[in-house]
């Protein structure tokens, strides 16, 4: 049994979660922490704070678009700029959250953040995340057809709720053993100091 447990809350449309999915795991599993991967809806946690996106400000979107290249860079991590920076990002949290929590979810969103921030595909498109889900050895039809289930919209809606109830604001937000909140991908360093103390 795991000593600790990482959950990690996120949204496709959030390039520094797609930063943190590439570190994330390897900080758990040197720890020997057990990681959820907890899907939610960005837009609703903004909405639920009053919140304004950073793409939609020009001084910060400037910023953030010149960020994220220098990060992908210093971090040898693959990263394309894409051409239309957001997209409806519903439909492949919806696949991902019928995907059960272990190696199977970790395939799922390593696959669909590859194809938005790797590839500069659009996760908005049903056939691309079906063929992205598909590659990754998982059911992308099922999973994709899945998503318009009553019952799967509501466990998405669950998990943002959850996320707005616990104090997230932002996304990537990590919880230590359900307690200790680090918010951004560059706390994922100060993360792994308390899984190590």
């Amino acid at each position: 049994m795991a000593k600790h447990k990482v959950e990690m809350y996120f949204d496709y449309n959030s390039p520094y979660s797609y930063l943190a999915s590439l570190q994330i795991e390897r900080v758990c599993e040197k720890a020997g922490a057990e990681l959820e991967w907890q899907p939610m809806v960005l837009g609703g946690v903004f909405q639920a704070r009053n919140h304004t996106p950073q793409i939609r400000d020009p001084v910060r979107a400037k910023y953030m678009l010149e960020d994220l290249q220098n990060l992908a860079e210093a971090y040898g991590l693959p990263y394309r700029q894409r051409t239309n920076f957001l997209f409806k990002g519903v439909l492949p949290l919806r696949a991902t959250i019928q995907v059960p929590q272990g190696a199977a979810r970790a395939l799922a969103v390593h696959a669909l953040y590859r194809g938005a921030f790797a590839q500069d595909q659009d996760l908005g498109d049903a056939k691309v995340v079906a063929a992205l889900l598909q590659e990754a050895g998982l059911d992308g039809e099922a999973l994709v057809a899945g998503a318009e289930q009553q019952h799967v919209k509501d466990q998405l809606k669950e998990s943002t709720d959850k996320a707005i109830a616990r104090g997230v604001f932002g996304a990537p937000t990590l919880f230590l053993d359900g307690k200790k909140m680090f918010w951004g991908h560059d706390r994922v360093p100060v993360l792994e100091h308390f899984l190590q103390a």
